[in-house]
């Protein structure tokens, strides 16, 4: 089964980093290196980052022999990431992201999967290859496979598993696909599997166009500040910005500053949902290091404050955020008229 070609943007160069490219879902995260490498992976960021046999080893990789150039870069208005490598007359086009699906139709949620989905496929010529995920594994069929820690993996081809790695020997002509998946519930491999992560792909990237074209910014600049708004996206779930590097715990909240200049950004490019959400965080996380002296609330979530309400007046700010606004609260320190 092949993958329909998608229409691509150039990477931003702020975002060719040694850790890689961002993909998400919002309840997840992922990097992947600029050698089509999964390196890191979170199905759900409470959980933390899923653990490879070795550190040094990425949890995903695509071994092909020569000498390969790889160029990344997204599908435009989305978070899916295509890399597409050159090597010995062959070329290969690699589409990883995480499924994300509409919620309700014409509504801001979106419905996370659980799965982080790959799509190799050949374009030109012929490539062989493996595709690797470096993780000691208990076989559930010639396919699939259960990972320590309660995850799931499973390929369309057959795959073999092993005390260190998983791994598929993939053989493709001009016009063939393989698709991997890695999931917090049991998935089934084989054909089935590569019809499933093409319904994935149409999904992901009609919610992330849907979520793209809700955008009111217009200026030059709008592809570099648009790309900010999704990766911003990525790191925004349950109502709340998480830091994009695990620590020690886990995935914890990003800092007081880092969700006020998040806010700042979405209401720049008209997305208002996700900066009333991120006001409400910081007022709530701020009123409670004020009263123990540990931050108070500065002048750009002021400023932000201000012109959310002049655009939108209190509308769709949260309850207790709205009320102390408007009551002129002495810990907001908001002194603005509200509207």
């Amino acid at each position: 089964m092949s993958m329909p070609q998608l229409r691509l943007a150039a990477a931003p160069p702020h975002g060719l980093s040694p850790a890689g490219l961002t993909i998400g879902d919002m309840r997840g995260y992922g990097r992947v290196s600029a050698d089509a490498a999964l390196v890191s992976l979170a199905l759900w960021r409470a959980a933390g980052c899923l653990r490879t046999s070795s550190p040094e080893r990425p949890l995903l990789s695509l071994q092909l022999d020569g000498d390969v150039q790889w160029v990344s870069a997204y599908v435009p208005g989305t978070n899916v990431l295509e890399t597409v490598g050159h090597a010995q007359g062959a070329e290969l086009r690699v589409v990883d992201f995480m499924a994300v699906a509409e919620g309700r139709p014409g509504q801001a949620e979106a419905v996370p999967a659980g799965r982080f989905v790959r799509i190799v496929t050949c374009t030109e010529g012929e490539a062989s290859f493996r595709l690797e995920c470096a993780t000691p594994a208990m076989p559930g069929g010639t396919h699939d496979a259960l990972a320590p820690g309660a995850w799931y993996f499973a390929c369309s081809r057959p795959m073999g598993t092993g005390s260190e790695a998983g791994i598929a020997h993939v053989r493709l002509k001009a016009g063939q696909s393989v698709s991997f998946m890695i999931g917090d519930a049991p998935l089934q491999g084989g054909p089935a599997l590569a019809a499933n992560a093409l319904h994935a792909l149409g999904e992901t990237i009609h919610y992330w166009t849907w979520w793209s074209d809700r955008c009111r910014y217009k200026s030059e600049d709008f592809d570099a500040r648009l790309r900010e708004a999704l990766t911003l996206k990525l790191a925004f779930g349950a109502g709340s910005l998480y830091a994009a590097e695990p620590g020690v715990a886990g995935f914890a909240h990003a800092s007081l500053g880092e969700a006020t200049r998040a806010a700042e950004a979405f209401l720049a490019l008209g997305y208002r949902n996700e900066c009333a959400s991120l006001l409400a965080q910081v007022y709530e996380e701020g009123r409670e290091g004020a009263s123990r002296g540990r931050w108070s609330f500065d002048e750009p979530f002021l400023q932000t404050l201000d012109a959310y309400v002049l655009r939108y007046g209190t509308l769709g700010l949260a309850d207790d955020l709205r009320r102390a606004a408007e009551a002129q609260d002495p810990v907001l320190q908001c002194t603005k008229r509200m509207a």
